[in-house]
């Protein structure tokens, strides 16, 4: 078992200043891991919900352009009419939009992210309440430096 992950044996230490830098040195590893996993579950996220976001406006655009008189009955692309590709091209982002949606879904890239982001936010507030402490320390011994 690595060292990093096994449990502080506090008997190991000699003085509650040992002890106390233990548990920072922890505290920050355990916080660089929780903002990477942070960060990259963010990225995760972002990376499917951008398209989305962009399909959903390029139907919303195509559809009204489809539905308004904007495009006229003689328009072709070779001998297919406008109108109906534009209603095939809706259809197939709106196809896209709704996977990308279940992948979302099922992969739940969100609250992985909130989960490491609140263990990110908790671990920092110990880390400071432990500098707190050690600092604390060192002015009540009258030690400085």
């Amino acid at each position: 078992m690595p060292l990093q992950d096994r449990q502080l044996d506090f008997e190991d230490f000699s003085s509650d200043t040992e002890k106390l830098s233990a548990i920072l040195k922890r505290t920050e590893v355990s916080c660089q891991k929780h903002k990477l996993c942070y960060e990259y579950y963010r990225a995760r996220k972002f990376a499917l919900l951008h398209p989305s976001i962009l399909s959903c406006v390029a139907i919303g655009i195509l559809g009204f352009v489809v539905t308004t008189d904007s495009i006229k009955r003689h328009m072709k692309v070779g001998d297919v009419q406008v109108e109906d590709v534009l209603t095939l091209i809706v259809g197939f982002l709106g196809f896209f939009v709704g996977m990308n949606m279940l992948f979302m879904n099922q992969w739940d890239f969100g609250s992985r992210e909130s989960m490491h982001l609140s263990a990110l936010i908790e671990l920092e507030n110990l880390g400071n309440t432990v500098r707190f402490w050690k600092m604390d320390r060192r002015v009540g011994n009258g030690r400085h430096g």
